[in-house]
């Protein structure tokens, strides 16, 4: 397991007499597997009562990519929701943005790891809901004046289609896995572009909106405490056959959130705990930006009827009508 090489320290566990230690270089702890594993674990448990992400009664989405984060988030939610009391089965609503060569891969470890697991999945496509593969989206903008990269195509339609299917299911919350790592880069960025409605929105313990309730439903991201590399070492100790490939259009785009992710890594050269300053910071400046924001109106889009922003129409729907 060549992954586990970069954390594997001589010594003995800081809470057993185990040795092969992982060293945790922003806390100081050395962990043995075995302790590694129940830490992770416990990580998520705390977090989701911490945060107060879910309750007995809720009805699980998971996004599901196949990827190593997906599947260890929709492993401990399974483990969890089994320990409950008559709570209703989890979904696995997997995305087929239809990226040729990628993403008829992973779908196929996410079916498998359902399959497995005993989980019931359901597949939604870019084709079926918007009438193209990504793709083909790429191909049909990629020469215009007005292309924006294939990551803002995707991440809009996949963000809609996960809310619409998840509510399409029955669902009451959808959890995604957005690691530590995931969420600092993003802080980041918001920060960098002076997204400061982004960052009060994603406040964790705002009042429920019903009026925003009726479109959106309620996030949640469990791994939220947990850096991208233990994320990998765990999924990896865990032996789960995940997709391990990013995304090609994520390779090959000169997209700005790729350095912020690269300055991230730098800095914790230095700096180990720079991604958890970063999560405090969010949390303490969202706080104070959703104080700002609450109870304001909001605009509704001509063409579907979701909230947006300033604007007549969302992003969703003008990035549809470049298409006609």
């Amino acid at each position: 397991m060549s992954h586990l090489n970069n954390f594997l320290n001589r010594g003995k566990c800081s809470y057993c007499n185990n040795s092969v230690l992982i060293q945790r270089k922003y806390s100081g702890e050395n962990l043995c597997q075995q302790c590694f594993v129940n830490n992770i674990e416990k990580n998520v448990n705390n977090t989701i009562s911490k945060y107060r992400m879910l309750n007995p009664n809720d009805k699980i989405i998971v996004g599901l990519s196949g990827g190593k984060d997906s599947i260890a988030l929709l492993y401990n939610l399974n483990k969890i929701q089994k320990k409950v009391y008559q709570s209703e089965p989890i979904i696995a609503l997997i995305i087929d943005e239809g990226i040729k060569n990628y993403r008829e891969n992973s779908i196929k470890k996410a079916k498998e790891f359902c399959i497995k697991y005993e989980i019931e999945y359901k597949v939604i496509s870019f084709k079926e809901k918007i009438g193209y593969t990504l793709d083909e989206i790429i191909k049909k903008k990629r020469d215009s004046s007005d292309y924006k990269y294939a990551c803002n195509y995707c991440a809009t339609f996949r963000r809609r289609l996960l809310n619409d299917g998840a509510k399409e299911f029955g669902g009451t919350v959808l959890a995604l896995g957005h690691n530590l790592t995931d969420l600092a880069e993003t802080y980041l960025m918001n920060i960098l572009y002076k997204r400061l409605h982004l960052i009060g929105n994603q406040y964790f313990f705002k009042e429920e909106n019903v009026k925003v309730r009726q479109y959106f439903i309620k996030k949640v991201i469990p791994l939220m405490r947990i850096p991208e590399e233990e994320i990998l070492l765990y999924a990896n100790i865990k032996k789960f056959n995940y997709y391990p490939l990013h995304c090609p259009y994520r390779e090959k785009d000169p997209i700005i959130r790729k350095r912020v992710l690269d300055f991230i890594q730098e800095c914790k050269k230095y700096s180990p705990e720079i991604e958890f300053n970063l999560l405090n910071g969010f949390l303490e400046l969202s706080a104070v930006l959703y104080n700002q924001i609450e109870g304001k109106l909001f605009q509704t889009c001509q063409l579907c009827g979701y909230p947006c922003g300033n604007g007549q129409i969302c992003i969703y729907c003008r990035y549809l009508k470049e298409f006609d």
